[in-house]
């Protein structure tokens, strides 16, 4: 075994402890490909509840989110991202938490190529974080909770 290999064997390593000592993962402690469930209400197309994180598409992201009163952050997923459901979980925690000042949506990547390839969206996950229709920040890749919280807040911020 090559030096190399060795320490990406223990990076991996060294990211999977940091991963559970930050509470990141699932409860059940395992990591999965596959989406979160929608909630009821984004399978019926409504909206969802303030608090929760609503699914949207090419054919809403306008009015939902361009046109949106209050700042919107914008999860860029796909069902074959390994970090997307666990960033998903700190979304739905940061949904709860700005429940009526900030605005949860995700968009499925694989779904909407267009609003990816019109956010420039290469990489997964990607939070994008939208205030007053424009772009002003964006996450790419695993942030820890406490980290994407402190960038949303920086991002939102009145001194920006």
């Amino acid at each position: 075994m090559s030096f190399t290999t060795s320490k990406t064997i223990v990076g991996i390593a060294i990211l999977a402890i940091a991963l559970t000592i930050a509470g990141c993962c699932p409860k059940d402690g395992q990591v999965t490909s596959e989406p979160p469930p929608r909630s009821q209400a984004d399978q019926q197309g409504h909206p969802a509840a303030e608090g929760t994180i609503l699914a949207v598409d090419q054919g809403n992201f306008e009015q939902e989110v361009i046109q949106s009163d209050i700042p919107v952050v914008v999860d860029f997923w796909a069902s074959w991202c390994v970090y997307c459901p666990i960033v998903k979980l700190t979304l739905e925690q940061l949904a709860e938490e700005f429940a009526g000042k900030l605005k949860f949506v995700s968009v499925d990547w694989d779904a909407n190529p267009k609003l990816a390839r019109q956010f420039q969206v290469i990489n997964l996950p990607a939070i994008v974080i939208i205030n007053n229709g424009e772009e002003i920040d964006r996450a790419i890749g695993f942030w820890p909770p406490k980290q994407l919280r402190d960038k949303i807040v920086t991002a939102l911020s009145p001194e920006q």
